[in-house]
């Protein structure tokens, strides 16, 4: 009876880690680019491999079930017209890659670009592009093209100059990305090392300008797998609770 308190306290954490990841989920149904995640539960081992090899069997059946990752879903969220010069939309595969102040590589989904004060593109939170795509402060009728290659009048001129080009980086395996918080996520071993190409080549996605990816959480896939996941919390705590009375009435016995 012992073994079903450890057993339901198991589960009761695993669905707790459930319910806050599609609580975020559904936080985050607005940000623009944002990649709903998903948790991986896995049964407690109660034997290893190298006590089977050894011949031995396990004293019981299960010990109840764990976590074993939460990975991003990197699916296509739906895109929405804002007319925003600078908004920029991937239809496809890729990232654009940001270099914060410390120096480090994010890698974001979220379009939504500006100019700073010293001119080069940069992301909401002030992360320039790895680019250095700096645009001139007279530069006018700004267009960015399925390729990725910026156009603008420069000075009152009438022939369009090509400021520069987004690239868009891409990894052997995206899932083992890690997300460290504003829309941001880092390689990892998981994930490989990254890829810059240019867009709407070689299967890499095209730039949508005045667009925005918005983010792929499903409503009903979500509220149902909430409802799910109360319910086997709810069910966990109740073989807690009946363990412990149980354990109770053994202890009666024994007076």
């Amino acid at each position: 009876m012992i073994d079903a308190l450890a057993i339901a306290t198991a589960g009761m954490k695993s669905q707790e880690l459930q319910i806050n990841t599609l609580s975020n989920n559904l936080a985050n149904m607005q940000t623009p680019g944002y990649k709903s995640q998903r948790v991986a539960f896995g049964d407690i081992a109660v034997i290893t491999p190298s006590q089977v090899e050894a011949g031995l069997s396990p004293e019981h059946t299960g010990a109840g079930s764990e976590i074993l990752s939460t990975t991003s879903m990197f699916s296509q969220g739906t895109m929405s017209q804002t007319g925003n010069t600078w908004d920029m939309g991937i239809q496809g595969s890729g990232f654009f890659e940001v270099v914060d102040v410390s120096g480090n590589h994010l890698y974001t989904r979220n379009g939504q670009l500006h100019v700073d004060s010293d001119g080069y593109l940069a992301d909401v939170a002030g992360n320039r592009l790895a680019q250095n795509i700096q645009i001139s402060p007279d530069a006018s009728n700004i267009t960015v093209n399925a390729n990725g290659q910026i156009y603008a009048n420069i000075g009152g001129s009438t022939t369009q100059t090509l400021l520069g080009t987004f690239e868009l980086s891409t990894f052997p395996s995206p899932e083992g990305l890690q997300a460290v918080g504003n829309n941001d996520y880092v390689a990892t071993q998981a994930s490989g090392d990254p890829s810059a190409a240019k867009p709407n080549a070689d299967g890499i996605g095209s730039i949508m300008q005045g667009m925005l990816e918005g983010s792929n959480v499903d409503l009903d896939n979500e509220m149902s797998t909430l409802m799910i996941a109360q319910r086997a919390y709810q069910l966990n705590a109740r073989v807690l609770q009946a363990s412990d009375q149980i354990l109770d009435t053994i202890n009666n016995l024994r007076q």
